[in-house]
């Protein structure tokens, strides 16, 4: 193992411990590092979740002549809206409600240093134009107080958001970006550092031992083999939880290859295909190919079947019986977490990096729900929770976000959402809005069954049978139903009771409901959904009479008047 120093300087001063690597992807990088880090330019770190941005900050103040003033960090993500101005600016004493003290803010903290705002594209919109009048003017009001106070900060900024994408949207200022936009500079996501990786699992694996107290003395080729064709999505950090949990559960010795162990667990695929005659099923088991093929294994699920109309794809190892938990989050690390507690709790988990990759997945048939980051990479929160209103998907929300904003969290809530938690939440906040969500959902599969009989029950019934309904519904007397039908009133009466029977009906009142919820059901997925017309409940009186034929629009019957 060697450390990449960020300079090679002979003396050895400066040099950045914790960058690993020989990539020229990233020697690339960190040359744009020693040419900006001497001068007092904004820097703005671009690169996906993982990839290291806060230590090339701190590397950046490090070769700095600032070197001896703070370095101060600060994650636009992880406080809330309410408390974030508080954070950057400080307050006075009594400028809100909660203000019991006077505070300096991040800003004073750093001055005559570095200021680090990571995720710089959560920044709310309405600090965004304060924020660039003190990287403009280098001064600011305190909340709470009208004295100008002036400071000398350099600030570095980071995201992994498409930051000209959200200007287009509205979302953020066009001259914020470009006074952000002073030095940018784009770190490699792990996937372009193959020849890193080999270093940085020598070097995670001594800084864990040491942690841990526990000695590996073999990697194998196969698993540094499998971790080089592995993807990282989760980049860098990913690696570096996978090679901790390594060593927690390593026994003897030797690096195990966890990779190879989700793999196995996710490889076998049961698919469920109807057919003209019946059902087949079909079990897909992948265990082979995925040891010998670790290109093909990414994120930890291997992807052996291609999503087909009609099919059911269920985990191999976990009873289809049990609650599934779909969670849509690209935070790996945050992922990894909720998967583990969430099968703690004996519910199966399903992850997702990106909200379509949840839409793919056919919809189970057991009791299930979804936590989803309010801003997932693809698609929002909201515009996710409209689609699946529109798919009618009964499967409950639970969001989850980096930071507070009251306006989202009551949109999402009054449109249906369980719970909006807000990071970092307890194991038992999670845990309750999972169990409400598999609940409702319990109730509206329930719901789903009862009405799936309904159809069927309908769908029993023969032409006849559905003209007689309708007129029954229609509040006409077996005679005057006969009269209009021009059939007997006996066969009236047998054709009645085969509808209340086939249709589990005890009296009029449970066929009224049925065809109400027939009727709503229509309403909602389209008539091309149902091969038949529906009844209508019309209520009228009992010595009412039918002259001309019964003639309905949309789910109503038609029943043509006239001798049989």
């Amino acid at each position: 193992m060697s450390n990449l120093n960020l300079i090679d300087q002979t003396c050895g001063e400066r040099r950045s411990e914790q960058i690993v690597g020989i990539s020229p992807a990233l020697k690339s990088a960190l040359a744009e590092v020693e040419r900006v880090a001497p001068t007092d330019a904004s820097v703005l770190l671009l690169g996906e979740t993982g990839t290291g941005k806060e230590l090339v900050a701190r590397s950046i103040h490090n070769l700095s002549s600032r070197s001896e003033h703070p370095f101060v960090k600060l994650d636009c993500a992880a406080i809330p809206f309410d408390l974030l101005d508080s954070e950057l600016f400080g307050h006075e004493k009594g400028a809100f409600p909660w203000a019991v003290a006077h505070r300096i803010g991040r800003f004073e903290m750093a001055d005559g240093g570095t200021l680090f705002l990571d995720e710089i594209g959560d920044l709310p919109p309405a600090l965004q134009p304060k924020l660039l009048r003190i990287l403009q003017e280098q001064e600011f009001e305190r909340p709470g107080s009208s004295q100008t106070h002036r400071v000398n900060v350099r600030l570095i900024a980071a995201t992994h958001r498409d930051l000209m994408g959200m200007i287009r949207q509205g979302e953020f200022r066009s001259d914020l970006y470009y006074r952000l936009n002073g030095f940018p500079i784009k770190l490699p996501p792990l996937r372009e550092r193959h020849e890193d990786i080999p270093l940085l699992v020598s070097h995670f694996v001594e800084m864990f031992s040491r942690r841990i107290g526990k000695q590996i003395h073999d990697i194998p080729a196969e698993t540094l083999s499998a971790f080089t064709a592995h993807s990282w999505p989760g980049n860098v950090r990913e690696l570096q939880n996978l090679i901790e949990r390594a060593l927690i559960l390593s026994n003897d010795g030797v690096l195990p290859n966890l990779l190879s162990a989700m793999a196995r667990k996710s490889t076998k695929v049961t698919a469920l295909q109807s057919t003209s005659n019946g059902s087949r099923h079909a079990v897909i088991d992948s265990n082979t190919e995925a040891l010998q093929s670790p290109l093909r294994i990414t994120g930890g699920r291997l992807d052996t079947t291609e999503h087909l109309p009609n099919h059911k794809f269920e985990s191999s190892g976990i009873s289809t019986d049990l609650p599934i938990v779909f969670v849509v989050d690209d935070d790996v690390p945050a992922l990894e977490f909720m998967k583990q507690i969430i099968c703690r709790e004996g519910w199966q988990p399903e992850t997702f990096a990106l909200a379509q990759e949840f839409f793919d997945w056919p919809r189970p048939h057991v009791s299930n729900c979804l936590v989803v980051n309010i801003s997932p990479r693809d698609l929002s929160g909201l515009e996710l929770q409209k689609r699946m209103v529109i798919e009618r998907c009964e499967t409950p929300i639970i969001f989850i976000a980096d930071h507070g904003d009251v306006p989202t969290s009551v949109q999402a809530m009054k449109a249906g959402a369980v719970e909006f938690l807000i990071k970092p939440f307890t194991d038992d906040a999670l845990f309750d809005a999972i169990r409400e969500a598999l609940k409702r959902s319990s109730i509206a599969l329930d719901r789903e069954a009862e009405m799936r009989l309904v159809r069927n029950s309908y769908a029993s019934l023969s032409h006849r049978e559905r003209q007689v309904m309708a007129l029954v519904l229609s509040g006409l007397l077996n005679k005057q139903i006969g009269s209009e039908l021009g059939i007997s009133e006996i066969t009236v009466k047998a054709h009645r009771g085969r509808v209340m029977q086939k249709m589990g009906a005890k009296s009029v009142v449970d066929l009224v409901r049925m065809a109400t919820r027939l009727r709503s059901e229509r309403a909602l997925a389209g008539a091309s959904q149902f091969g038949s017309p529906l009844p209508s409940p019309i209520s009228g009186s009992p010595d009412r009479r039918i002259s001309r034929s019964v003639s309905y629009s949309g789910p109503t019957l038609t029943a043509a008047s006239g001798r049989s």
